[in-house]
């Protein structure tokens, strides 16, 4: 399952929990995440979701014509392919991107066989 956190210096304020529906960030009661900041727009991102060609969930962060940008790992996008642990920022507002399935892929790692009978090792 995949989330994103906003944080407030460095402290976790808020979790949302990304469903099948676009999660919407923005200014106005409407959205699934609203934000209370001048530099936010009304309808600002979007956070959507797509399967690949492998049938793996993809997430993305799309700017929604926003007037001061959106930006993932600090550069401003209009449609970015999120990976875990990506940094979001919408207006001040900070979050990070967490994909549970990225996190258990990170975890597998490939074992080799050594030249001694029954070690193994990974690099």
């Amino acid at each position: 399952m995949a989330m994103v956190i906003q944080t407030v210096d460095g402290v976790v304020a808020n979790k949302f929990e990304i469903a099948d529906t676009p999660l919407k960030f923005g200014r106005t009661a409407d959205n699934q995440v609203q934000i209370d900041d001048l530099a936010v727009s009304n309808k600002h991102a979007q956070l959507v979701h797509e399967s690949n060609d492998e049938g793996e969930t993809i997430y993305f962060l799309e700017d929604l014509g926003s007037t001061n940008g959106s930006f993932v790992n600090e550069t401003k996008i209009q449609k970015q392919q999120l990976h875990h642990k990506d940094t979001l920022r919408i207006g001040w507002n900070m979050f990070t991107f967490i994909d549970e399935n990225e996190v258990n892929l990170e975890k597998t790692s490939k074992i080799k066989k050594s030249w001694i009978p029954g070690i193994y090792f990974s690099k």
